[in-house]
């Protein structure tokens, strides 16, 4: 037995009152094995997880009961000697926040060398080699010159595979994944799980896989728990859970996913957001003088047009230009080509012109935790629009109003005190939802909204984004590698590849009848996450 967890409970002191995390956990592990935890948002899953390692933030949680037997060793209360031994080395952890588990000073090459270093006691070059070998394992094109890169300089998918990458470097008896594919688009999902389970069958590894995803436990795992409020309702088999399903909520789970289609767009309606020939091209600079010797041509060419009550659809792998494009259409971003907003040429508009269009243009950030300040609670973090926009006459009003979005994003209003660490990633991503929606918009760029939630929500979510679009006619251009999501929502699609658009035209006609042989292969991937060969698939 690798792991055995038996009646396991984590509890949290927050302020001056004790809340109970998991209670009463028990599961084993056998080497070689695949092991699912599924649950929702907030079910203790991760929780669970981190106290394999001892990686809560101890002593304001504590075991009251429980034990964690890891390699033969009793991990709850483990010395700081025993923990170094085994964090990193015999067991590897991929973290479901890449952008705030890397850390933003160092480079790539840094920090996948670190454990190689630590552990193996390899020499700097011996270390390099290695990095260089694992980054191209897990799908990273031209390694060599992501060595240089820090976290900022990649995409989310880019920055998701960095981390796999430091968790893989030991070659782990035990590899945790909390949500390994939560950034990644379908492709590059079926490399990096083709990539675990080889890897999890060529060493003998086992893998505790942590995620909300029930299309990727199907085709990963050999057993699974669900979990809800911190306990686990059913586990078993995987092919008994699908077939056969014991537990209401368990059914609940199997039953929840995005469904419908959205909803039907004035004839007449006016275009809200409009592009052509939109170009964003970074420099590569080089040399002690920094001197330009090349383009990244991150959006090449690319035209568009949102009308009023309708979703465009946007999907490509990582690094294909997606959020750039949402950003250059915000003129977040320094771009060329003509940008129009509400029948107006604003391309070259200052930053002062274009302040009073904010309150109509919102953005909904694919990194809930990066974009939301840990120094604001809930309540401050969605109101601020309010109060930079004058809407509101008074802090009675500004407080209503703070509660009747959190609650129709799905969150209780009685913790709009709270901060963003206390809430699940899935709860901040919805804390991110209202506070772009709370200024009721015109046109909202959504980033990955929904990356970072279980299907439930997702289905609420996209519940919630149909109906706010059809009361207030709102125009979506949305960002995803999720094609289901796409489906549920968009009315139109575009598929990009390297900044460039390889296909667009009604969702109904791209899902039903590609064109072109990149987006039969952006589909087939997200129907069978099987189908591509990790050495097949460009990162």
């Amino acid at each position: 037995m690798l792991l055995e967890v038996s009646n396991l409970a984590v509890s949290f002191r927050m302020e001056g009152r004790i809340v109970e995390a998991v209670r009463g956990v028990s599961f084993s592990l056998d080497r070689g094995e695949i092991l699912a935890l599924v649950g929702e948002s907030g079910s203790g899953k991760t929780v669970t997880a981190l106290s394999i390692l001892q990686l809560l933030p101890y002593p304001r949680a504590f075991h009251p009961s429980g034990s964690i037997r890891l390699l033969g060793r009793e991990m709850v209360g483990a010395d700081e000697a025993t923990l170094r031994a085994i964090r990193g080395n015999r067991v590897g952890m991929v973290f479901q926040e890449p952008m705030t588990s890397l850390n933003p000073l160092h480079t790539v090459e840094q920090q996948v060398s670190e454990v190689l270093i630590l552990h193996r006691r390899m020499s700097r070059q011996q270390a390099r080699e290695r990095v260089v070998e694992l980054l191209r394992l897990v799908g990273i094109d031209d390694a060599e010159r992501r060595l240089a890169s820090y976290p900022h300089q990649l995409s989310g998918g880019q920055r998701q595979r960095v981390m796999i990458a430091m968790a893989l470097a030991n070659e782990p008896d035990l590899l945790i994944a909390d949500e390994p594919t939560t950034a990644l688009d379908v492709t590059v999902q079926a490399q990096i799980l083709r990539l675990i389970r080889d890897l999890q069958r060529r060493l003998g590894m086992a893998v505790l896989l942590i995620t909300h995803d029930l299309g990727i436990v199907r085709k990963m795992a050999d057993r699974v728990c669900v979990m809800t409020q911190g306990e686990i309702v059913e586990q078993g088999p995987v092919s008994r859970m699908f077939e056969a399903p014991q537990h209401p909520y368990t059914r609940h789970l199997l039953a929840a996913e995005p469904r419908g289609r959205p909803p039907a767009v004035r004839a007449e309606a006016p275009v809200v957001m409009e592009a052509r020939d939109l170009k964003v091209h970074f420099p590569i600079q080089r040399g002690l003088l920094r001197r330009t010797v090349g383009w990244i041509r991150a959006v090449d060419g690319v035209s568009l047009a949102v009308r009023e009550g309708e979703t465009v659809g946007v999907v490509g792998e990582s690094g294909s230009g997606k959020t750039t494009l949402g950003l250059a259409l915000l003129r977040l971003l320094p771009s060329d080509g003509a940008i129009r907003f509400a029948g107006t040429d604003i391309q070259g508009w200052s930053w002062k012109q274009m302040r009073p269009l904010r309150r109509q243009m919102q953005i909904v950030f694919q990194d809930p935790y990066g974009s939301l300040s840990p120094r604001l609670t809930v309540g401050e973090i969605v109101e601020e629009g309010l109060l930079v926009h004058r809407l509101v006459r008074s802090p009675e009003e500004r407080r209503e109003r703070v509660a009747r979005i959190l609650e129709e994003v799905g969150l209780d209003p009685e913790m709009m005190d709270r901060y963003p660490h206390e809430f699940s990633g899935g709860q901040r991503q919805r804390i991110s939802i209202a506070r772009a929606m709370v200024l009721e918009p015109r046109f909202v760029v959504l980033d990955e909204p929904t990356s970072a939630l279980d299907v439930s929500v997702q289905a609420q979510i996209v519940e919630l984004l149909r109906s706010l679009q059809e009361r207030h006619r709102l125009a979506y251009l949305f960002i995803s590698h999720d094609l289901r999501v796409v489906r549920a929502l968009a009315h139109q699609v575009i598929v990009m590849k390297e900044g460039r658009v390889v296909e667009q035209g009604p969702a109904a006609e791209i899902f039903e009848r590609p064109q072109a042989a990149y987006t039969r292969a952006l589909l087939a991937a997200a129907l069978d996450l099987e189908v591509a060969e990790p050495e097949a698939v460009s990162g």
